[in-house]
C-alpha cells in the first residue's frame, strides 16, 4: 500500500491534523518476523492475564489469535503493509482505501499479527461486532449552550482510529479494564476540536448507551474511576486460556491441570475417587476451544 499521508490529507485531514511519523504495525496482510513460528499463545496466557486488568475486547483477542483458521487466513493474506499515520493528538489512525472480506468474517476491518497481544498492537474490530459503540456526530459550530469543544485528546486513555471504505471513523477509547467504541460522523471531528451531538438509534438503546456514556465521561475526567468490565481478570477465562494453549500444544489433561492448578493440587486428587478435577479441566479445554472457534464474540460485550 502506497504512502497514506497524502490520502488522508485529501480526504479532509489537515497538514496541522497529521504528525507525519508512518508506522509500519504488524497486522493487515503484513508478513512480520513472526511468521516462521508454528503457532502464537504459547504459554503467554499466564503472563498476560496477570499483567493487567483486561477488558471484553482484549479476552476476545486472545482467543481469536489462537485459532488455527484465522492463522491460516492471515497468513494466506496478500502482503501489503498497512500504513498507520499518527495525529497531531498521538491518536495512531489507520485509513483503509479497501475492504477485506476475509478479515471481516473474523469481525475485524483488517487482519491483526496473531502473535502480538491486543495491548501491543492495534486491533480494529467493526463496530457491529460491540454493543458498546457510542454514536456521535461532530460539528465544527458551538452548542447553543457554550459547551467548549472536545477533542480525542481529552480523553485520558489508549486512542486507536480507523476509517473504513464508509468514510466513519470510528475510534477506539481503552481504559484500564473498560473500552468504549466512537462512531463519529463528521471527518472534522477527528482532525480538530469539535462540538459532537450523541445519537440514539432507539429507545430500547437507552440504558446501554447511558452506562457508554458514563464510561466516555469517566475516560475524560479519572479513568481510574471506570467502573471494571465483568471479564477484568476473570480467573475462570484465564483458565480457560491456559487450557486451550496447552491443548493445542499437544498436552494432557494432566499436564494441563497442572499448569492452572499447581502440581501439589494435582497429585492429590487426579487419582483420587472423585472425577472433580478431571471433569474441570476437560471443561475448561472445551471452553477455550469454544472461545477461540467463535465464542470470541460475546466477549466483546
Amino acid at each position: 500500500m502506497r504512502d497514506a499521508g497524502p490520502r488522508a490529507r485529501r480526504g479532509g485531514l489537515s497538514h496541522a491534523a497529521i504528525a507525519f511519523e508512518h508506522r509500519h504495525s504488524h497486522w493487515g496482510a503484513v508478513l512480520s518476523s513472526n511468521h516462521g513460528q508454528e503457532r502464537p499463545g504459547t504459554d503467554a496466557a499466564r503472563s498476560f492475564t496477570e499483567a493487567e486488568p483486561c477488558d471484553g475486547s482484549d479476552w476476545a483477542w486472545e482467543f481469536l489469535r489462537r485459532n488455527p483458521d484465522y492463522l491460516a487466513d492471515w497468513r494466506a493474506a496478500v502482503p501489503w503493509r498497512l500504513t498507520l499515520i499518527t495525529l497531531q493528538d498521538g491518536t495512531p489512525l489507520l485509513r483503509l482505501r479497501r475492504r477485506y472480506p476475509k478479515a471481516e468474517n473474523w469481525g475485524l476491518y483488517a487482519f491483526a499479527d496473531p502473535f502480538n497481544t491486543a495491548r501491543s498492537s492495534p486491533v480494529f474490530w467493526l463496530p457491529t461486532m460491540s454493543r458498546r459503540v457510542i454514536r456521535a456526530r461532530g460539528t465544527q459550530l458551538q452548542h447553543r449552550d457554550g459547551a467548549p469543544k472536545m477533542s480525542l485528546a481529552d480523553f485520558k486513555v489508549s486512542r486507536t482510529a480507523v476509517i473504513g471504505v464508509d468514510g466513519v471513523p470510528v475510534v477506539t477509547l481503552k481504559g484500564p479494564s473498560s473500552y468504549v467504541l466512537l462512531k463519529i460522523y463528521g471527518l472534522p471531528a477527528l482532525a480538530s476540536p469539535a462540538s459532537l451531538v450523541f445519537e440514539l438509534d432507539d429507545l430500547e438503546d437507552i440504558e446501554g448507551q447511558t452506562e457508554c456514556l458514563k464510561t466516555l465521561q469517566r475516560f475524560r475526567e479519572d479513568p481510574a474511576a471506570v467502573h471494571r468490565s465483568p471479564f477484568a481478570n476473570d480467573e475462570r477465562l484465564r483458565h480457560a486460556l491456559i487450557a486451550l494453549d496447552g491443548a493445542l500444544a499437544g498436552k494432557t489433561y494432566r499436564q494441563i491441570a497442572i499448569a492452572i492448578f499447581g502440581e501439589k493440587h494435582v497429585a492429590e486428587e487426579w487419582n483420587g475417587m472423585s472425577q472433580f478435577l478431571k471433569d474441570r479441566t476437560r471443561r475448561l479445554v472445551a471452553k477455550g476451544r469454544e472461545l477461540m472457534q467463535g465464542g470470541y464474540r460475546d466477549l466483546l460485550g
